[in-house]
């Protein structure tokens, strides 16, 4: 009995013994095969490296315009009514589609009156508020009557009144001859700051200008199209790709001393034997000497100095 006990004792090592050693192959095979795996991302990624050649070819300043910015809930009518359409139909130029409005009797004195707000808001993240230059507002309509005269107003944050203090025309608009469709632009000129709050809220303000006596027509004022845009600084930066790899610019570097170093993320790609043109609207190229820094994913870097004089 007691020799069976040992052999059982003596056949337990052993089996412990070569699970051990298994464990310990497996061990080692799922590390070399890490490493072997490790060292060939490695190597492909080196290699990918090594096939990268960006260049920076350009630098630009240029100034250029957003798209419209239309509005997005209905218009508030402080004097008139809606006739028919919606806010949706004045939001495209070209779909033959618009909202129609009226004036209405004001007392006293009796006059047929139509004041129409609107607000719209810029995309201050793409056309931040200190690279905007100047701020355009465009309406298509067409009346009625074509005796009256109206006008586009902004509301002025700073004053806390509509107004078109600063603007290019303050003449009005007037058609030409009833249900004619007018163009009617004003452009904010260099006054625009005040009408844009910081959140890039911009209210608009339709009216006549030459309010009619009861005896006279009740006119009617139909909207193709109202909308805002900017016009911003911006930058310019034509890349090279001589390799035979995609290339995906990560990171922008904007370095005008020592002590001035400004950094935005990109996301832009330039294809194999390809030169492509990447245009940042939130970048103001003020200075006169820079000096332009790339960063691509695989960790390359392309550097130009920059004369913009």
């Amino acid at each position: 009995m007691e020799a069976t006990i040992r052999r059982l004792k003596q056949d337990r090592r052993g089996v412990s013994n070569v699970i051990v050693v298994m464990l310990s192959l497996i061990l080692v095979v799922v590390i070399v095969a890490n490493v072997v795996l490790w060292s060939y991302q490695m190597n492909q990624f080196d290699w990918e490296r090594m096939q990268e050649k960006i260049e920076i070819i350009s630098v630009r300043d240029v100034s250029a315009f957003s798209p419209w910015y239309i509005a997005h809930t209905e218009y508030h009518i402080d004097v008139g009514s809606k006739v028919g359409g919606s806010y949706t139909d004045t939001q495209s130029i070209s779909d033959d589609r618009w909202e129609t409005f009226q004036e209405e009797l004001t007392n006293p004195p009796p006059k047929y009156r139509l004041f129409i707000n609107g607000s719209f808001t810029i995309d201050i993240k793409s056309y931040p508020l200190s690279t905007i230059q100047e701020v355009e507002v465009l309406l298509k309509y067409n009346a009625s009557d074509s005796g009256e005269k109206w006008y586009l107003q902004a509301y002025n944050w700073t004053a806390q009144t509509y107004s078109d203090d600063g603007f290019n025309d303050t003449s009005g608009s007037q058609p030409s001859m009833s249900a004619a469709w007018t163009y009617y632009a004003v452009n904010l000129t260099s006054c625009w700051r005040s009408y844009v709050s910081d959140s890039g809220m911009i209210l608009i303000q339709f009216h006549d200008g030459t309010p009619e006596n009861p005896s006279g027509s009740q006119t009617k004022i139909s909207i193709d199209f109202l909308g805002v845009r900017v016009k911003g600084k911006g930058a310019s930066f034509t890349f090279s790709n001589e390799g035979s790899l995609t290339v995906h610019i990560v990171s922008l570097w904007i370095i005008t001393d020592s002590n001035n170093h400004k950094h935005y993320n990109a996301n832009f790609y330039v294809n194999p034997g390809e030169n492509a043109t990447y245009i940042r609207t939130d970048i103001a190229l003020s200075a006169s000497t820079i000096l332009v820094k790339i960063v691509t994913e695989r960790g390359n870097i392309a550097v130009k100095p920059v004369s913009l004089t």
